[in-house]
């Protein structure tokens, strides 16, 4: 089964045909984006400048805009969780998802996440993220597989805002 890609009248996008593992992977979308890694951890909330004398800058930077932020990722992967709860499957496991035009940045932003933290905790090479995977049951194949996906599905919604 093909899945289905459609632009709605208000801007939304309805995907169907969505197989039982693709679901499965769109599901885990937050739970890849939330991994309690000091590594991923890191990469999300980089400091604005490694300069010592600018102490005072990293400082700030941590009271007044990571508080922002976190606040920002976690409002998005709640919105993602929810429109895929929201998702449906008919009696083959076949699914359908529907991301209101007003979700696209939410669904980009916690995609983006996601794939930031795989590669953290993975510790992928770019070599690596070239390749195909091989064995599913692998969890390295299989966060390889959730990159592209997840990578795939950016470059949709993207060309959906363009």
């Amino acid at each position: 089964m093909k899945i289905g890609i459609s632009i709605l009248q208000d801007g939304g996008v309805l995907f169907e045909g969505i197989d039982p593992l693709l679901h499965k992977m769109l599901t885990e979308i937050r739970t890849s984006a939330e991994l309690d890694d000091p590594r991923v951890e890191a990469r999300f909330y980089q400091s604005p400048t490694t300069d010592p004398e600018a102490e005072d800058l990293r400082e700030d930077w941590k009271a007044f805009v990571q508080p922002d932020l976190h606040s920002a990722f976690a409002s998005s992967r709640e919105v993602v969780d929810a429109d895929l709860r929201r998702s449906s499957a008919d009696k083959k496991g076949h699914g359908s998802l529907l991301i209101p035009r007003n979700h696209i940045d939410h669904w980009l932003s916690a995609l983006n996440q996601a794939r930031l933290a795989l590669v953290e905790s993975h510790g992928f090479s770019e070599a690596e993220m070239s390749r195909q995977p091989e064995n599913l049951e692998d969890l390295r194949d299989y966060a390889l597989l959730q990159l592209s996906i997840y990578g795939l599905m950016q470059e949709w919604l993207v060309s959906l805002l363009d």
